[in-house]
């Protein structure tokens, strides 16, 4: 999953140079009005030239077995770090109900990133 990631991150940064690069040379010529006509020209370029890839959050969901099971321990973890009971990770509505409130936390958020982003590394 590793080269998954690269590729993910490879054809992510190529899509946001074609419209970073667009918004540029737009709003370089024309201004305000051609950085958006821009942005959007060379968003649609990105899209088109950029390879197939799935983003971070479809690889989080692709996990299988262990590795799906260690994030989502690691996860109960940072939630109960942050006040979280365990009675709360009874049902799924109780379990997303927590991660969105909790999750407000940059320190909740941060620690929810390390976990995902340690799951999909090799």
């Amino acid at each position: 999953q590793s080269r998954e990631m690269r590729q993910t991150a490879k054809s992510s940064l190529k899509q946001a140079m074609y419209a970073g690069g667009g918004a540029f040379a737009g709003a370089f010529l024309l201004g305000p009005v051609g950085g958006l006509v821009g942005g959007v020209a060379g968003s649609v370029a990105g899209y088109y030239t950029s390879g197939d890839y799935d983003g971070a959050v479809l690889s989080v969901t692709k996990l299988e077995g262990r590795r799906r099971e260690q994030l989502m321990r690691e996860v109960c973890q940072v939630l109960t770090l942050a006040g979280a009971s365990a009675s709360q990770f009874a049902n799924a509505e109780e379990f997303q109900d927590t991660l969105y409130r909790l999750a407000e936390r940059d320190s909740v958020r941060d620690g929810i990133w390390r976990a995902c982003s340690e799951a999909i590394r090799e």
